[in-house]
């Protein structure tokens, strides 16, 4: 189970436990506080939807098969054939003259083709979004130039075949965070049932066996 999923319980508690916390204090104070046990109110709600959005996402963030690696996620999936990786490793950035290992586990790909033909435009629109941090520290450590990190929507042309939408959004980032950290896919930490190193050290195993039997 993803570490993002643990917090699940509690949001879906505590968000509860602050709605009745404020119906108590709405009872039990006087008038003037009103806008304060609102406030309660409203945080309340906000956790509580919050633990709903966790509820809703898969319960496994990856399955490991002999055909890839898939990946799915509330907004979709892709899925990439073990023979398609070329590397894999744990993200590194430069920081005061030193590698400091960031939260991601990168993949390259020979060709991003395969994942581009799979992957749903929702998924895509929503990888912009989260990998975004990745590339703002890119452009802070003048790995690429900030112009390069607007999201761009134009077609983007791959292999003889144009993408449109989200996908081609995502597939231009793809490309900048490429030249910046050298791998094609992010795999957040916290979308893992272990350490980092240990999930590094099975899609590795995982890799090897494939290619030893295929």
């Amino acid at each position: 189970m993803p570490n993002s999923k643990n917090r699940e319980i509690f949001l879906l508690f505590f968000g509860p436990t602050l709605m009745l916390m404020s119906y108590l204090l709405h009872l039990l104070l006087p008038p003037q506080f009103a806008v304060q046990v609102i406030f309660v109110t409203l945080i309340g709600v906000v956790v509580l939807l919050l633990g709903l959005v966790k509820l809703v996402e898969p319960r496994f963030s990856y399955y490991l098969c002999p055909q890839g690696l898939i990946y799915r996620h509330r907004c979709g999936q892709w899925q990439i054939s073990w023979l398609e990786i070329s590397r894999i490793g744990q993200l590194q950035t430069y920081v005061s003259n030193q590698y400091t290992d960031l939260p991601y586990i990168g993949l390259k790909l020979h060709d991003l083709e395969s994942v581009a033909r799979n992957i749903s435009p929702r998924l895509a629109n929503k990888l912009i979004h989260e990998q975004n941090e990745l590339l703002l520290l890119a452009v802070g450590n003048n790995e690429i130039k900030s112009e390069d990190a607007v999201i761009n929507f134009e077609p983007y042309h791959l292999n003889g075949i144009e993408y449109k939408g989200p996908i081609a959004g995502w597939l231009y980032k793809t490309e900048q965070l490429f030249k910046a950290y050298g791998y094609h896919i992010y795999l957040p930490e916290n979308s893992f049932d272990r350490e980092v190193s240990e999930f590094m050290r099975l899609l590795k195993q995982c890799q090897h066996f494939v290619k030893m039997n295929s």
